[in-house]
């Protein structure tokens, strides 16, 4: 148990320091504003300088996909549209309970709003025990699953239900959005052996052809967003060299004494929080992560922010939806009608969240089931390890 008499005098430090240095903040935060601005208002010489130092920054930067514009609004949503979302959550496998085992669970929603169909609100879930499932194959060498893979094998799983039911979306006879929770990018992935990724990302591409195909658009909507891929972009236009060779400039020195390290560490969206107003969006990027360059260039994974009301969320989708400016429109429109249907976060996806969600208790009841089972049909040595049965039961 946490000792709080102990705990408090720790928590009364955090956030000490960002406070005594309210003025370099400010200062480092007027700094990014105006860089930003000024790629704005020079958007020609801004992209140029990015292509012409692609190769030679530390960073992956982002391609402006739109004439650049400091703030572009949002289109008004449609009355007539389907929504369909999907989230995930897992219990992991544990040596130290009653059998190793790990359990995804699927919540997903469909709302066909300006029509009569019924809500479709539903959990599914997906129990994998079998030892080709715990211990996968990869390089001829069989992998100890962590919560790194179940969780890329979750991504994968959220979908494949997507897919699942568009066509029964689609038989409403009105424009369908899929929404994902989180990011379309399977940044993790790189962590993975090299088979793996090369399998997953088949599997991935695979899956997002499949959304082309039936032209429903498809994106991840992420609150919070902790990236700086436009704020990478900024730090090159701020560059005090022609050209930015940091290896050659820079390699001797920590990365916040870099000179383009005058606007950072900021994120995006904190950066975007005092530029875009309420309802309106930045332009469409084509993302930089590594592991976007692995797919089809229409199939590439783009993004941009925007700002609704409550904060500045960051839409992510596949290059081809920004072939066809209605169904991007729609798209667009029809998040920014879930946020404020859901007074700040989009309805589908909370409803979602909450089917998906595996709780404390339910947890339990999930390994008293799998008991009981075990019992009776005679498997042997069935019970917790000392150590969980410890944890469970004080000797105080």
């Amino acid at each position: 148990m946490l000792d709080f008499g102990r705990l408090i005098e720790q928590i009364q430090l955090v956030g000490r320091e960002s406070f005594d240095q309210r003025v370099p903040l400010a200062e480092l935060m007027a700094r990014a504003e105006k860089a930003y601005t000024t790629a704005c208002e020079n958007g020609g010489k801004f992209e140029q300088r990015l292509k012409a130092n692609a190769t030679t920054v530390l960073w992956p930067l982002a391609v402006p996909l739109e004439p650049l514009a400091e703030a572009i609004k949002l289109p008004e949503p449609e009355d007539n549209i389907t929504v369909m979302a999907v989230d995930g959550s897992q219990i992991m496998p544990s040596q130290h309970e009653i059998h190793s085992c790990f359990l995804l669970n699927i919540g997903f929603v469909q709302l066909a709003y300006g029509t009569k169909s019924p809500p479709v609100l539903e959990s599914f879930p997906h129990l994998y025990h079998k030892k080709e499932e715990l211990y996968p194959l990869v390089d001829r060498r069989r992998l100890h699953i962590d919560e790194l893979y179940v969780s890329l094998e979750r991504n994968l799983l959220e979908f494949e239900y997507l897919i699942k039911r568009i066509s029964q979306a689609k038989e409403i006879g009105q424009p369908v959005l899929a929404m994902l929770d989180g990011s379309l990018i399977p940044w993790s992935s790189e962590r993975m052996p090299e088979s793996y990724q090369k399998r997953y990302l088949e599997r991935w591409s695979t899956i997002m052809r499949v959304f082309q195909e039936e032209q429903v658009p498809i994106v991840g909507y992420i609150s919070h967003s902790r990236s700086s891929e436009l704020i990478n972009d900024l730090r090159v236009s701020t560059c005090p060299y022609e050209e930015s060779r940091c290896k050659e400039h820079c390699g001797d020195l920590n990365e916040e004494e870099f000179p383009c390290s005058a606007i950072w560490p900021v994120s995006d969206r904190t950066m975007l929080g005092r530029i875009l107003p309420d309802d309106y969006r930045t332009v469409a990027f084509l993302s930089g992560a590594s592991v976007s360059r692995s797919f089809p260039e229409d199939m590439r994974f783009c993004f941009l922010y925007l700002n609704l009301k409550d904060e500045i969320a960051r839409i992510e989708f596949p290059r081809w939806i920004l072939s066809d400016k209605q169904r991007f429109d729609t798209a667009l429109g029809a998040v920014l009608s879930q946020v404020r249907k859901g007074m700040g976060y989009p309805v589908a996806l909370a409803e979602a969240h909450h089917l998906a969600v595996i709780k404390g208790n339910d947890r339990k009841q999930f390994f008293d089931l799998l008991t009981r089972h075990l019992v009776l049909i005679g498997a042997s040595h069935v019970a917790i390890s000392p150590k969980e049965k410890k944890k469970r039961v004080g000797l105080v």
